[in-house]
């Protein structure tokens, strides 16, 4: 199931980042400061504007010819995974940048929007709901993941739909990669799915790392 939506490919990246700055971004996240790290293992952290709205930056590994669209994203979570909100939970965004080599992990607050300033290119956004408690960031065991609704917006009818068909879950994600292009700002809703209905999903980073050996995308 998850070698078909590529999350595999994309956290088998984290295999190939220096050790010492994941290290270090799992630290961080213990102190409520919001960090982000990319690829090339460079730590940032988000900002919390007034609106709460919390700015994930992204000024990395940026250009000065590439042109930007704001991404604003928003976390639906439905009954099977809101039971799994107890302490020690931490929720990280992983965005993926097909065809550039790069990624930016960063943390989330459970109870704030987030927004991203992105250059134009398709990308592959997941959430992943972990285990906060864990030595590492491979060690942590996972309890949920997100994927972006099949809308691609923020959809108010979204939630009385789920609870209408809740079995129905994999009809609301979409595995295909979203394109950020001119005519912006974009709006994405991600669907935390509980892990004991994604069939064959490992439970812990470190396992998940071995699922999919196949080059980046």
């Amino acid at each position: 199931m998850l070698k078909d939506i590529a999350v595999g490919t994309c956290v088998h990246l984290l295999s190939q980042m220096d050790t010492k700055a994941l290290d270090e971004f799992w630290k961080e996240i213990s102190s409520g400061k919001g960090p982000i790290i990319d690829f090339q293992g460079n730590l940032g952290y988000s900002l919390l504007s007034e609106e709460g709205i919390l700015f994930i930056r992204n000024d990395f590994t940026a250009t000065n010819y590439e042109y930007f669209e704001l991404v604003f994203g928003d976390i639906f979570l439905p009954d099977t995974v809101q039971e799994l909100l107890l302490k020690d939970k931490i929720m990280l965004l992983m965005v993926y940048r097909k065809g550039a080599q790069n990624l930016l992990l960063s943390e989330l607050r459970m109870d704030v929007k987030f927004m991203l300033d992105l250059p134009h290119g398709q990308y592959l956004f997941f959430v992943f709901l972990l285990d906060a408690g864990a030595e590492s960031l491979l060690n942590s065991t996972i309890h949920a993941i997100g994927f972006p609704s099949r809308l691609h917006l923020n959809s108010p009818e979204l939630e009385t739909f789920y609870l209408k068909h809740p079995a129905d879950i994999w009809e609301f994600v979409s595995p295909a990669s979203i394109e950020i292009q001119r005519g912006g700002p974009f709006y994405i809703n991600l669907i935390m799915v509980n892990i004991e209905q994604i069939p064959g999903c490992s439970l812990l980073f470190s396992e998940l790392l071995q699922e999919d050996k196949s080059p980046p995308l």
